[in-house]
């Protein structure tokens, strides 16, 4: 597929019969990947298309939109098993990909994992951190914000389960230093600007001012 960069058109991006596709304005499909299981995509400050998706190997690729053409890269893999694979969302931040996938424990229904990935699609070194015993709580699995230095703010809550209360947790990812801290307490839960996650895919906080050219068909 020809891209032409300087004039991103409307697309549509969506998976049929485990088969990854992208069709543009002109109703001009392409077939990009099989065997994939989820997948999320984002656009860059060069207007550059940036989809990651999983296959049911459990391998996380990347696929970008690079001079005219579609570029491929299977990164790392992700998991073992696919099918607690809930859903994925991908930010730009400063030619960084940061991918958030959610998985559900496989015995319990409302707590889950989710893997933080990091990588430059230049080099593809890959930094991982999981996050984990995360407790769903009134549809929200996590809420992210990105700070004005471009560091990711992540909440989310989990259970004493021996009291059942609920204990909520802030932590931020400080994209300089490619590494997770926990903030001291000047930061206040009120005054984050809340890009919440339930376990449904939700698109458009992934896609800012982009989020009205891209559609997801499950």
């Amino acid at each position: 597929m020809n891209l032409n960069n300087k004039d991103l058109k409307p697309f549509y991006i969506y998976t049929d019969k485990n088969c990854l596709y992208i069709k543009n304005i002109n109703e001009h499909t392409e077939k990009l990947a099989n065997n994939i299981h989820s997948y999320c995509a984002n656009i860059d400050n060069k207007k550059r298309i940036h989809i990651c998706c999983i296959d049911f190997n459990g391998k996380l690729i990347h696929i970008m939109s690079h001079k005219n053409y579609w570029r491929k890269k299977v990164v790392c893999k992700v998991s073992n098993s696919v099918k607690n694979i809930k859903n994925m969302r991908v930010f730009i931040i400063n030619n960084f990909l940061n991918i958030f996938v959610v998985q559900q424990y496989p015995i319990a229904e409302d707590i889950y994992r989710v893997s933080h990935l990091n990588f430059n699609y230049k080099n593809y070194s890959v930094s991982r951190h999981n996050i984990n015993s995360i407790y769903k709580y009134d549809e929200s699995i996590y809420k992210l914000e990105i700070d004005s230095l471009s560091n990711i703010i992540f909440e989310y809550n989990s259970l004493d389960y021996s009291t059942k209360d609920l204990n909520n947790h802030l932590i931020v990812f400080n994209s300089e230093s490619r590494s997770w801290i926990k903030p001291n307490r000047l930061f206040r839960t009120s005054e984050i600007s809340d890009i919440p996650c339930s376990d449904k895919p939700n698109i458009k906080h992934d896609l800012f001012e982009y989020c009205y050219s891209l559609s997801y068909k499950l």
